[in-house]
């Protein structure tokens, strides 16, 4: 490549990996969505956590429509939604988990899709049974990464207590025993439940909203 020039291959490959405007305004559009639902009412578990929310839902919606690109630009609306406007008691640890426990259901359908031979395309997966597989694996890797950030930092971080000091803390909020006779068991059981119903909800809400109404086929970005 001669210098000050950009090269074809250059100049098609940035072309790939900018935003198109239709691409900006759809994620927009989610993102102000999410951050809707930041003002909205929800239940809130005895720590602060809500026990069922819809704000990740715009997030994945954009994958589904717009790939990978979209999906990571209305999480990052989002997550700084949370962190600006959110009234929770601690609203970067809200941010951070929702951003965290979400990203996975982004970013491992994506990675399936890049490695395998499979079309990398948001058609792929409308098919029911391939969409339940990755999001499965997905939710798996959610509760992963969610136990080990409540573990080491944002319980922690919260309440000043050490990793140790987690599990028992967490069993007497959640279970309303501290002095449950295997308290880390009970941690990851509540962790991973909450986890697996928040990220069943998320999935099977965007999968519904975008392959049923044919929402694809009229904003299809990829």
């Amino acid at each position: 490549m001669k210098s000050g020039k950009l090269s074809k291959k250059g100049f098609k490959d940035f072309r790939h990996s900018a935003f198109t405007s239709r691409e900006l305004a759809v994620a927009a559009v989610l993102g102000a969505l999410s951050m809707f639902f930041v003002f909205t009412p929800d239940v809130r578990l005895p720590w602060g956590m809500a026990a069922l929310d819809f704000i990740a839902i715009p997030w994945l919606i954009a994958f589904l429509l717009l790939g990978l690109k979209g999906g990571l630009l209305t999480s990052a609306i989002g997550f700084l939604s949370i962190l600006f406007f959110s009234e929770e008691f601690s609203p970067l640890v809200g941010a951070t988990m929702k951003f965290s426990a979400t990203i996975p259901m982004i970013l491992i359908p994506a990675i399936v899709l890049r490695v395998t031979k499979l079309k990398y395309s948001g058609e792929t997966l409308g098919t029911k049974k391939f969409y339940v597989c990755l999001m499965g694996s997905a939710i798996i890797v959610r509760c992963l990464v969610t136990l080990f950030l409540n573990y080491y930092w944002a319980i922690p971080f919260m309440f000043g207590l050490t990793p140790g000091e987690v599990p028992g803390s967490f069993n007497f909020f959640f279970w309303g025993n501290p002095m449950n006779p295997n308290p880390l068991m009970y941690y990851i059981l509540g962790v991973t439940l909450w986890n697996t119903w928040q990220g069943v909800m998320d999935a099977v809400i965007s999968w519904f909203i975008v392959y049923p109404t044919k929402l694809h086929k009229q904003y299809r970005f990829w």
